[in-house]
């Protein structure tokens, strides 16, 4: 037995059923009065298969509870709990078999109890929880089954539970066999209906969250993704479509449990959460009525004048929440699908263009359009036009976006007809509608003569009429035109979705715009059109494309022919060049040509194609123009198509010709032909510092640490650091530096005069040491690497010592000793050192930390004028005139009148960033790090509402109010701020004009400024890249 007994003890007995049996009380959220320290209140968590205690600690399974529960080996607390469960165990018997266990008497009587014990009062309280949920709130309200059931059962439920718990032992057990029936039915209902919402209640709270998620999806990113998900499920309607995006928007085809079984031979796969959606579950009910004659409906009557009546079978509408799966989460049987799903490339593109034109309801037609404008709906002719000469991908999404267009076109909704009202005016200048619809201006001037109306208000004030143009309707027909344009557009991205034609980035970031002020009702309306004209359009495509394919031979079971790998057939052609251009030459270089061919291939797909670059280069400028120089140039054109040359590449071009040595000296470049950077080699690598080209102003330096890399790789990361360089690079002289230095020195002066007068520093705000002589690194030459202690000079260690402070002496490799007194002071020659924690508890501290504030404008151009990224933290001064609208968040801030004022804050704290990451990453380190792990030179209460959090990251500039959740941006807080037009982005709204949306870019307008470097900048991504502070460039240059 002792084998194989841990396994069956362990299979059989629940930790749970051996702490009750031992005499433990398990409450039902199973904990326990832990038995094995001093416990009075539950701290030992009782499960199934182990306990822990959360006072000490004690843990294990059920044999650990009994072995320490007894003070037993294992193999005694396993033979123990085997006897006292009545195991039955055979030594030969494999421990992955069932055991039955022989519970006495006593044992089976006390489960019984204790469960019907249970099941009374999960019910009672069950019925409690109807009666308070479900109660009608008129008189005239149906009672809810819930509730009926409630007021039958709940005194007969709670005198049951009442009068058994009075029993006796003997009493108990007759009652529990005399309700057997009851207590499993009551159970059944507890399991069943606890917590389990009705249909209708799952319906509105379903329903509840679709509103909720039309809502929420008009915005850019989530509408092409609920577009691309409705192209996949066209057939659904749209509430089952957002249900689908809502749980799983990566689904490609949903069907139910049995369908998955029964018809595609597949099965869900174990532990998968099904997709709820709302399934149509009609019921058909019998009913009687008067019967009529089919063709006056008038009631036929019967020999004594009754009417006669007849028996009907009505279908009456009900839905309730389903269950389906998506074909991810299923397997067996491989689905058939079509090999010649359509692509980017739109094969058999003739076909396709005929079947769209057999599903238009107007011609298409093909004419010369102006290059903005690939195509348009004529609702005069009726017809639609598409511009010649684009490509397969253009034509087709232009063509599905025109025909949208045909479908949706209705031209009562966009003609607005003229219209005239009467209205009332007052002295001061009041109007309100009187009378409307007018069709002419006479007959207004008519009705409003025939009425003479005046009248005079309790304020004695004159109303009068008057007739005016009512311009509702032609706001009206261009609000119809607006959302008739965001429907045919989403219709076209729906449809080239659902066919695979990648039509590239679409951009639907207008969509919140047009949104905005629109009821649910709209927005709901907009979808069901865009998913009913989508659907509607998929099916007749495809109905075609498969009549046309047919008609014309076209195979869509076969497989699509492979296209050879460009890479590859380059590389194929470049070899054959080789060896066409100089066979000895080849066959001297090359054993085996075809693992040449191979090499070359990887070479290629590397991107390493300097050499061949270069070979080729040579031979279209060295040898005779012929067919040998035109075929080089053709493959050096390929080449530069499918590996475009890096940067480095670029670079080297330039820098081939220049003296040796060169590699490793300083350089100025133009990247893009918008901004300069400047090159130089520093001690640790190559410091940089990039100006705008147009207003010569810094926007960005730093240092790339890798000291052994040459000048034209170095520039090369610099340009991926600062997303730059991708048009052009560019040297340029470098007597132009000292113009640029020079330009940098008259701009900051012009700053420092018009801006902060008196400012005499330009740093953050640093720790304040004890010694403002020394710094920490000197502790570092001492090889003292205690971060709790701060350095001090011989003089400032005198002076702590008289204050009563702890002074350590701080000597070569040695540990810090403790100076007992001033001899041991005078008895040192070096450094010595006091705790930070000392120093930081001083009210010298204290002081100068506190003296900061004395210092606003100054610490405030130190901000603006720091090169790194940094933060400032402002707060409301602490006066009473601002109590107000301290911690008020910004919305009732503004609701109230008032704005966030720069005079009403004081600059409290200023730093540099130390970590990499978003704006709103840095703003949820910073609110983190300014509550919980506050500075300790931070004397300002914790970050809260009303604070101003302002961030240069990346030569940006930009402010936020701490609002109540989150944080919202405020341009121009800053006064004076250099980069405020920078930081204030202006939107355009998204006229919504035909041929705008899908047709190609608007033409700049006239007022639109080129943009600066700092913009381009700041619209491109970053890349992180390590960067240290500028050495020796910031001080020859800053």
């Amino acid at each position: 037995m002792a084998e194989n007994i841990f396994a069956t003890v362990r299979q059989s007995i629940l930790v749970r059923e051996a702490a009750e049996l031992y005499g433990i009380e398990v409450n039902r959220n199973g904990m326990a009065c832990c038995p094995f320290h001093d416990d009075h209140t539950p701290s030992m968590k009782v499960n199934e298969d182990y306990f822990y205690c959360f006072g000490c600690g004690a843990t294990g399974d059920v044999i650990d509870f009994t072995a320490r529960l007894y003070d037993l080996s294992p193999r005694e607390a396993a033979e123990k709990l085997a006897q006292d469960f009545g195991l039955n165990h055979d030594r030969q018997t494999s421990p992955g078999k069932k055991y039955v266990r022989q519970k006495t008497e006593g044992q089976k009587f006390r489960e019984a109890r204790n469960h019907s014990v249970r099941i009374l009062t999960d019910y009672y309280q069950l019925l409690q929880r109807w009666e308070r949920d479900y109660p009608p709130k008129t008189p005239e309200e149906r009672l809810h089954p819930r509730f009926t059931e409630a007021i039958q059962k709940k005194s007969y439920v709670g005198y049951l539970l009442d009068t058994f718990q009075a029993y006796s032992k003997e009493e108990q057990k007759l009652w529990i066999a005399e309700h057997q029936s009851e207590i499993t039915a009551m159970e059944r209902s507890v399991e069943i209906m606890a917590d389990k919402p009705t249909s209708r209640e799952r319906l509105q709270e379903i329903t509840a969250g679709i509103e909720q998620g039309i809502k929420n999806l008009f915005e850019s990113e989530k509408y092409a993704h609920y577009l691309s998900v409705m192209s996949k499920f066209h057939r659904y309607s749209v509430n089952n479509t957002m249900l689908i995006y809502m749980q799983r928007p990566d689904a490609t085809l949903v069907a139910g449990y049995n369908k998955w079984k029964n018809q595609f031979g597949r099965h869900v796969k174990k532990g998968e959460h099904g997709i709820t959606i709302i399934a149509p579950t009609p019921y058909k009910k019998k009913i009687e009525e008067m019967k009529r004659d089919p063709d006056t409906q008038a009631p036929i009557l019967d020999a004594d004048g009754k009417a006669v009546m007849e028996e009907k079978e009505i279908e009456i509408p009900m839905f309730r929440p389903v269950k389906v799966f998506d074909v991810s989460q299923t397997d067996g049987k491989p689905l058939p699908e079509l090999a010649s799903k359509l692509s980017g490339t739109v094969p058999h593109y003739e076909a396709f263009l005929e079947a769209l034109r057999r599903s238009a309801p107007v011609p298409i037609e093909f004419e010369a359009l102006n290059a903005n404008l690939d195509g348009y709906f004529s609702s005069d002719q009726q017809r639609i036009a598409i511009r010649e000469g684009m490509s397969e991908v253009q034509t087709i999404s232009a063509a599905v976006h025109e025909v949208a267009h045909s479908k949706l076109h209705d031209p009562k909704k966009y003609e607005a007809e003229p219209a005239w009202k009467i209205v009332m005016v007052s002295e001061g200048g009041t109007k309100k509608d009187y009378r409307l619809d007018f069709a002419t201006e006479a007959e207004a001037e008519q009705a409003a003569a025939e009425d003479g109306w005046r009248f005079v208000d309790e304020n004695r004030f004159e109303w009068r009429l008057e007739v005016e143009e009512d311009r509702t309707a032609a706001k009206q027909a261009a609000k119809n035109r607006n959302t008739e344009e965001v429907e045919a557009e989403s219709i076209s991205y729906a449809v080239c979705q659902y066919f695979g034609i990648q039509t590239g980035e679409n951009s639907f970031g207008y969509i919140a715009s047009w949104s905005e002020g629109k009821e649910l009702k709209e927005l709901r309306a907009s979808l069901e059109t865009i998913n009913k004209t989508s659907g509607e359009l998929i099916d007749n495509i495809e109905r075609h494309y498969k009549e046309i394919c047919k008609e014309r031979g076209i195979d869509l079971t076969a497989a699509p022919k492979q296209e050879r790998d460009l890479i590859e057939v380059l590389a194929e052609d470049i070899d054959q060049f080789t060896f066409d251009y100089d066979p000895y030459e080849y066959h001297d270089n090359v054993d085996d040509r075809e693992d040449a061919l191979k090499e070359l291939t990887i070479t290629l797909r590397r991107g390493d194609t300097g050499g061949v670059r270069n070979w080729l280069q040579n031979i279209i400028n060295e040898d005779d123009p012929g067919e040998i120089t035109e075929k080089a140039a053709q493959l050096l054109d390929r080449l530069n198509q499918l590996v475009p040359e890096t940067k480095e590449e670029q670079i080297s071009h330039d820098t081939q010709n220049t003296p040796p040595g060169a590699e490793h000296r300083e350089a100025l470049l133009i990247l893009d032909a918008a901004a300069y950077l400047h090159v130089q080699p520093g001690d640790a690598g190559w410091d940089y510092t990039l100006y705008d080209a147009a207003t010569m102003k810094p926007l960005n330096s730093g240092q790339l640490d890798s000291p052994n890399m040459g000048r034209a790789e170095a520039v090369g990361h610099i340009c991926d650091d600062l997303g730059m360089g991708d048009k052009s690079i560019q040297y340029a002289p470098l007597s132009m530096i000292g113009t640029l230095q020079e330009s940098v020195s008259q701009q900051r002066a012009e700053t420092t005069a018009t801006q902060f007068p008196s400012a005499k520093e330009q740093v953050l705000d640093e720790y304040p040491m004890p010694d403002p002589a020394l710094s920490e690194e000197e502790l570092e030459r001492c090889s003292c690497l205690d971060s709790d202690l701060l350095p001090l000079s011989k003089e400032r260690a005198y002076e702590m010592m008289e204050r009563d402070l702890t002074v350590y002496i701080i000597q070569d490799g040695e540990k810090p000793e403790m100076a007992f007194d001033v001899a041991d002071l005078d008895a040192h020659d070096g450094i010595f050192a006091m705790s930070r924690d000392e120093w930081e508890k001083t009210s010298e501290f204290h002081g100068r930390v506190q003296d900061r504030m004395n210092h606003q404008e100054e610490r405030e151009r130190a901000f603006l004028d720091y090169g790194g990224n940094c933060f400032a933290i402002y707060q409301l001064k602490q006066t009473d005139d601002l109590r107000d609208i301290r911690y008020e968040g910004l919305e009732r801030l503004k609701a109230s009148g008032q704005e966030v004022q720069h005079s009403n804050y004081d600059l409290v704290y200023t730093a540099p960033l130390t970590s990499p990451g978003s704006t709103p990453e840095q703003l949820d380190r910073l609110y983190e790090q300014f509550n919980l792990e506050k500075p300790p030179d931070f004397h300002s209460p914790s970050m809260s509402v009303s604070d101003i959090v302002a961030i240069r990251q990346g030569g940006r500039l930009s402010c936020y109010y701490c609002d109540s959740i989150g944080f919202e941006q405020i341009p121009g807080f800053l006064p004076g701020n250099p980069l405020k037009n920078a930081e204030m982005s202006v939107e355009d709204d998204y006229g919504m004009i035909d041929g705008i949306i899908n047709n190609g870019p608007k033409e700049p307008q006239e007022q639109e400024k080129k943009k600066s470097v700092r913009e381009q900048l700041q619209a491109k991504p970053r890349t992180k890249h390590k960067k240290t502070a500028p050495k020796k460039s910031a001080e020859r240059e800053m």
